[in-house]
């Protein structure tokens, strides 16, 4: 009896912890994407992380005739599938040391998001990240300058 009596509040305790809700993701997933050459995207995506993975290995940078095209922020959304939702929306851009490189730094962004979506999102995934906002940094690392 006097065991009962005092795991009893022990047990009412863990009851409320785990009646508690998840903490779920954050509003906006926010990733910096600089090429790495030679890196292999993955096949399944299994996190977060993940899909800035594939991201960047989809990404090949401006045409190499143009140097330092800047950085390009862009903002778009995922469905549980992992196509993209409505048009991404360029939220920054830094133009770099060539004013005529925008177009084609953009088109190779664009480029990329062509070749890798739908994203190949796990279920769990999918359902994770559908519809939460996912903004993109796209650095030209050829630049001389240092984006932050």
């Amino acid at each position: 009896m006097f065991l009962a009596a005092v795991t009893a509040p022990r047990a009412q305790q863990d009851d409320w912890y785990y009646r508690q809700p998840l903490p779920s993701l954050p509003q906006q997933l926010n990733g910096v994407i600089h090429p790495v050459p030679g890196e292999r995207p993955p096949n399944r995506l299994e996190h977060v992380r993940d899909v800035f993975m594939l991201v960047r290995t989809c990404w090949r940078q401006a045409p190499r005739g143009l140097s330092n095209s800047g950085q390009v922020t862009l903002r778009m959304s995922f469905n549980r599938r992992g196509e993209v939702i409505g048009k991404p929306q360029i939220t920054f851009y830094r133009p770099g040391a060539d004013p005529n490189a925008r177009d084609p730094f953009v088109n190779s962004i664009r480029t990329a998001f062509q070749r890798c979506t739908p994203l190949p999102v796990s279920e769990r995934l999918g359902a994770a990240v559908a519809g939460r906002p996912f903004t993109f940094r796209f650095v030209d690392s050829r630049s001389p300058q240092r984006f932050l």
